[in-house]
């Protein structure tokens, strides 16, 4: 097999796992990265090495490669609700109504609208995501991709009869399908317990929607709510569920559900005991802070999670939801709701988070020897200026963010 070793020299290399770097270099053989620091250290190691190839990325920075740790790839050929739906702020249930309609009129999902949105997050510099999904080919979506598709099969069924065909859909999964809840409003406690069973059996990360909306806190303190009455226009059996009476935190950690493969997504509804609990046991977090905007739902408290040793990944949630689609804009709206939160902590939150839930922190979302060689060159009209104009730049420019992959 011929090697290949390339080398990449930039005005700003933001590694994640170390210090960032002004005129920094990274030095890749055989598609994973050997060696990154000062340009002059990582040339010497050149010294007597055959190169492939060798570019200088003026004008350029490079930075980890991005994770999207929550997406559902399979809504994306309901885009057009996020155009031309907007629910009045905080009202959740009649977005899910609206959505609920849009996929009985349009369909479960559409193979090549998914792949076109996957494509849509690698041209912005993405090569992972964490995706959620209820028909299981949606396994399928993105195979042999540039982007890694880690797709979990979600499950719903509160109470009674709901909950009880649940269950034996997820008997009927194939052993090596990650499977997961929807909600704590949505999933019942059997299933959610029997889930959670079969993602610590097959090393599955758990993920799930928690403490998106204030309506949610509502319907499992009181069992009241407009949440209650969407259910009940569902159909399901109210009576055979009973509220536990507490936060949707303390409600999954009460049924042995919070470790640290279990993914709480959203978590805009938290107080201080939910994130003091969270942290306790290790639980990751993703925000979504485009989604919550566009549904109107609230912000996270980013400040209270830092403070507790929290780091939370970044998602972009469904295109039906988030028009833009796009981390850096996630970034960018993350920065307009915290603008206390340094702007490297919230790059890290883009692609060093997202790796670590997946146990991935070697291989991708840092700049590293041994790390995939696959690295966003981003176009920064600030980086003549150094680390932090460029780290400025990065975390605030959204949509206008331009870049190319180094291989």
């Amino acid at each position: 097999m011929n090697e290949t070793r390339r080398f990449y020299r930039a005005p700003v290399v933001l590694p994640l796992a170390g210090p960032p770097l002004q005129d920094g270099a990274v030095l890749t053989e055989n598609g994973r990265i050997r060696a990154v620091g000062p340009y002059q250290e990582i040339k010497a190691l050149t010294a007597g090495l055959t190169l492939t190839s060798r570019v200088d990325y003026d004008g350029h920075v490079l930075v980890p490669a991005l994770v999207n740790a929550h997406c559902h790839l399979e809504l994306s050929h309901l885009a057009f609700l996020s155009r031309d739906y907007r629910p009045q702020p905080g009202d959740i249930t009649s977005w899910i109504r609206r959505l609920l309609a849009a996929r009985e009129e349009c369909g479960p999902g559409n193979p090549e609208a998914a792949l076109l949105a996957l494509a849509r997050l690698y041209a912005g510099g993405c090569r992972t995501v964490i995706d959620i999904g209820n028909d299981p080919a949606s396994r399928n979506i993105g195979a042999d991709f540039k982007t890694a598709v880690f797709f979990h099969l979600e499950l719903l069924g509160l109470a009674g009869a709901a909950e009880e065909q649940a269950l034996a859909r997820l008997a009927a999964q194939d052993d090596d399908l990650c499977c997961t809840g929807h909600a704590p409003y949505s999933t019942g406690p059997r299933l959610l317990q029997a889930l959670k069973k079969r993602a610590r059996a097959g090393n599955c990360l758990f993920p799930l929607h928690v403490a998106e909306s204030a309506a949610e806190k509502e319907f499992l303190a009181t069992g009241s709510g407009s949440l209650r009455d969407f259910l009940a226009e569902r159909g399901l059996d109210l009576a055979a569920f009973a509220p536990p009476g507490c936060s949707p935190v303390a409600w999954l950690d009460s049924l042995g559900l919070l470790d640290e493969q279990t993914l709480c997504v959203h978590a805009v509804w938290v107080d201080e005991d939910d994130v003091a609990l969270l942290a306790a046991r290790r639980a990751g977090v993703c925000l979504c802070p485009g989604s919550n905007r566009h549904l109107g739902v609230g912000k996270a408290p980013l400040a209270t999670m830092l403070r507790h040793g929290i780091t939370p990944a970044l998602g972009t949630d469904s295109l039906a939801g988030n028009p833009d689609f796009s981390l850096w804009q996630e970034m960018k709206l993350l920065r307009e709701d915290h603008p206390e939160v340094p702007p490297a902590t919230v790059l890290a939150m883009a692609c060093q988070a997202g790796a670590r839930l997946l146990g991935r922190s070697g291989e991708t979302g840092v700049i590293a020897p041994g790390a995939e060689a696959a690295l966003p060159a981003v176009v920064c009209p600030a980086a003549a200026g150094g680390v932090d104009t460029a780290l400025e730049y990065l975390t605030t420019a959204g949509k206008d963010i331009r870049l190319e992959w180094t291989e």
